[in-house]
């Protein structure tokens, strides 16, 4: 059943992966890598250390990879062979994360929009992941707290989903690269503009507490935004504060319902949402991978380190 909320209709995915969440169950969902071919317009390409520093992290500490939707960037790059060439070093992470079994396998990939190309030909992805399926969405079992919707959140967004995204990707495809690389920015895109991000967290958020599919939290990504219980990092801000900047919400809703990844292409840093099983009930941490400095140990200068941070709940930084 599809439900319409700010004039968008939402509907159910039709290719999901389901997920049982038991006792000791970890999960780092991360999304918006936009993996690219090296050139200018690589957004991802500056922060692939820190990526790989974290996979490294979570491969070790027993984490499932859930990477939620625009994980290469095929609107602008032609062929899946640029970008494996340019970042194979995190492919090769990537894959220890994946089994071809898919009940013990702890790689599940979702498609985004910028990605889709993978909804109806993965057989690049194949080759490398024997016997992986990519996903529009996954649905997280968690018992007593119910069911969770992780899925990218192109799909709130009008630009980009339905025949909208023809329009924008031939955009994307033709023009935007070459205005990236003067240092442009686009305004239509829900990464750069906060108003339309408010809309796209609105349109989850509602979805999340109207619907007849079970679902009591959804997790996206799409918009580059972190959020966490319904709110960003600047609505948080302004909360404690009572400052208010742009893309603010004027009636704000704190609330364990709605929740959203940012992105790996942050200026220096990459955020993601950590999931573990916590007596029971699903406890979640927004956290933050960049560089840090620390005294050194021989120069007495610094050493340059990658560094997690948690960002929400503040309480446990």
């Amino acid at each position: 059943m599809d439900v319409v909320y700010h004039k968008l209709s939402l509907h159910w995915p039709t290719r999901i992966k389901t997920l049982a969440m038991g006792p000791g169950a970890k999960i780092i969902v991360m999304s918006d890598m936009h993996r690219g071919d090296g050139s200018g317009s690589d957004d991802f390409a500056h922060n692939s250390v820190i990526f790989k520093c974290a996979l490294d992290h979570y491969l070790s500490q027993g984490f499932t990879y859930i990477e939620l939707g625009d994980g290469e960037e095929l609107w602008e790059v032609d062929t899946f062979d640029q970008i494996y060439i340019t970042h194979t070093s995190v492919y090769v992470r990537i894959k220890q994360f994946h089994d071809p079994d898919p009940s013990i396998s702890r790689y599940i990939k979702v498609w985004g929009n910028h990605d889709e190309k993978w909804k109806d030909n993965g057989s690049k992805l194949s080759t490398l992941f024997e016997g992986i399926r990519v996903y529009e969405a996954v649905v997280i079992d968690t018992g007593k707290a119910g069911r969770i919707l992780l899925l990218h959140g192109h799909q709130a967004d009008p630009m980009c989903s339905g025949k909208a995204a023809s329009l924008s990707r031939f955009f994307v495809r033709h023009f935007w690269s070459r205005f990236q690389h003067a240092g442009a920015k686009d305004p239509t895109r829900a990464a750069t503009n906060p108003g339309m991000c408010t809309e796209i967290d609105e349109t989850l958020s509602s979805w999340a507490r109207n619907n007849d599919k079970g679902i009591s939290i959804i997790i996206a990504g799409h918009t580059h935004r972190p959020v966490y219980e319904n709110l960003s990092l600047t609505e948080r801000r302004y909360v404690e504060s009572g400052i208010q900047g742009p893309g603010i919400r004027k009636e704000l809703h704190p609330g364990p319902i709605y929740y959203n990844t940012g992105s790996c292409v942050h200026p220096r840093c990459i955020t993601g949402l950590e999931i573990t099983m916590e007596q029971d009930l699903p406890d979640f941490k927004l956290v933050k991978w960049g560089y840090n400095t620390i005294p050194s140990s021989d120069s007495g200068g610094y050493d340059l380190v990658v560094k997690r941070t948690i960002l929400e709940p503040a309480s446990r930084s």
